[in-house]
């Protein structure tokens, strides 16, 4: 059913899968699990909203979600139209980058940023069970001009080779991070947070770029890359702890900015809600969790 729909959103104009992704999206949306996680998260973090407002915040994130899958098929066309402010905290070729983001707006669009930044950037990529929507995703990302990586076990190795070569690499960092990963407070409440990034640049150097995708008008996208993080040369949990820390309240910002473009449903809490986190290996050494790719 996803590569029939992903299909069929290649056959008719953007603007219309977008709003046609909206639309299944906002209806179905609610029925799902999902839609319960997202509400205990709501809830979890902010306790004096009404049941009402946390419905009608769950309305925009399925609303943004449908309209990301919707654009999912057709991202290369989707990031010629994006645009881009802090193009000059981007250091020039050779030195190492690590761009930081989240699943915010439509995160795939984000994928634009080999064009404008002018570096070849490498993002990991998970493969999908069904062989069909593989297809459709590797044919979508045929015409884009970064490199995907599938993620296994040795993807961390990957992305400290190519920070060691002077290369820019990409990491979703707003998923829950796992045993031997670090409790940090994000938006305003203890949550395990992935350290991959925090070692990665205290062993390479790495320039650490916070970057987030923000969509306005329904289909407007624009890329914000922010001033670098302080360096980072130490790997001990305090110091890993300290960097993380500074990442988290970043991201809290662009939540509280723009909650209906995060996606709540993720596990990124443990105890909110009733339902027991996954837990996902996310160290160096080994693949970074994401639903597909940037």
């Amino acid at each position: 059913m996803t590569a029939i729909m992903l299909g069929l959103a290649l056959l008719v104009p953007l603007r219309t899968a977008s709003n046609a992704g909206s639309a299944i999206a906002r209806r179905l949306g609610p029925l799902f699990h999902w839609h319960r996680r997202g509400m205990a998260n709501l809830a979890y973090i902010y306790p004096e909203m009404s049941r009402a407002e946390r419905r009608k915040l769950m309305d925009g994130v399925w609303d943004n979600l449908g309209r990301t899958f919707g654009e999912f098929i057709r991202v290369a066309q989707v990031g010629e139209t994006t645009t881009v402010s802090g193009l000059e905290h981007v250091p020039e070729e050779g030195t190492p980058i690590m761009f930081l983001t989240v699943h915010m707006a439509n995160w795939e669009a984000l994928s634009a940023m080999d064009r404008l930044t002018g570096r070849k950037i490498l993002v990991t990529y998970r493969r999908p069970n069904n062989v069909y929507v593989d297809k459709l995703l590797k044919l979508r990302t045929r015409s884009l001009p970064i490199e995907f990586v599938d993620k296994n076990d040795r993807t961390g190795i990957q992305l400290l080779r190519r920070l060691r070569a002077g290369g820019a690499v990409a990491l979703l960092v707003d998923q829950r991070g796992s045993t031997g990963d670090l409790p940090v407070p994000f938006m305003g409440k203890d949550a395990v947070t992935v350290r991959t990034p925090a070692v990665l640049a205290a062993k390479t150097g790495a320039t650490v770029i916070p970057v987030r995708m923000i969509r306005s008008n329904r289909h407007d996208l624009h890329i914000e890359i922010l001033p670098p993080l302080p360096p980072i040369t130490d790997t001990s949990p305090e110091a890993a702890g300290a960097f993380m820390q500074q990442v988290n309240d970043i991201i809290s910002g662009w939540i509280e900015d723009t909650p209906e473009q995060w996606l709540w449903i993720h596990r990124r809490w443990k105890n909110a809600g009733s339902q027991p986190a996954n837990v996902v290996d996310t160290s160096v050494g080994a693949g970074t969790r994401q639903p597909s790719s940037i």
